[in-house]
């Protein structure tokens, strides 16, 4: 079985504006000759920050497929894994059913897809009634089954937002609801690779690690 999980949806703003981590680098907000550059350096400090720790920081869609898929007309069966990583998804494909199915990205706004995919391809949407979105603030949001549903598919796909602000809220939510520590992470990651300076930037790089350590998802239990 494969587990595949990627983001199919970019937030629309970012947790920290270009003026933020200017003065967080000390650049002059006059000068604009760097502004894509450090434009991009926030994206990656913000995906760094999502990536490390299993948490989204602005609303955005996921995809988490799980079984027998297709990718570029090939039918995924196994992917290389470590033993760790098989047992772990031997784990959660055991006990998907009454344990949930963990999305592995948080906070869960809400599922916006659930379906089972049969052999021949076609996709069925899985009633919301069948199932229950649990603990979406957690470290571990999961998906459990009601009134004793059971998933039976070659693959299952759910698709979902996730994120500490919502941007379709109302009213709608923007950067103040992430937590100041991503925030915090976010420039000191930034600073390590903008000034590259080979004394400060592992222990920069150690800082921001350290500042978002707790927020980190073990993937082993998820």
């Amino acid at each position: 079985m494969n587990l595949s999980l990627e983001r199919i949806a970019d937030p629309e703003i970012e947790p920290l504006t270009l003026a933020e981590m200017k003065r967080h680098l000390r650049c002059y907000d006059s000068s604009m000759s760097e502004d894509d550059d450090i434009t991009a350096l926030i994206v990656a400090a913000r995906e760094w920050v999502e990536n490390y720790t299993g948490r989204a920081l602005i609303d955005q869609t996921w995809r988490l497929m799980l079984g027998d898929f297709v990718v570029n007309d090939t039918l995924m069966r196994r992917s290389p894994i470590t033993a760790l990583t098989e047992q772990i998804w031997r784990i959660t494909l055991a006990n998907y059913g009454s344990g949930g199915l963990s999305l592995r990205r948080s906070p869960v706004i809400a599922v916006t897809k659930f379906a089972a995919i049969d052999a021949a391809g076609a996709e069925t949407d899985i009633p919301t009634t069948q199932y229950e979105l649990r603990e979406p603030g957690s470290k571990w949001p999961r998906i459990v089954p009601l009134s004793g549903a059971a998933w039976s598919a070659r693959t299952l796909k759910v698709e979902f937002r996730a994120g500490y602000a919502d941007r379709l809220g109302s009213p709608t939510q923007d950067a103040g609801s992430v937590p100041a520590r991503f925030k915090q992470a976010m420039k000191l990651w930034a600073e390590a690779n903008y000034d590259r300076d080979p004394v400060m930037m592992p222990l920069l790089l150690k800082v921001a690690e350290d500042i978002v350590r707790p927020e980190r998802v073990d993937m082993q239990l998820a």
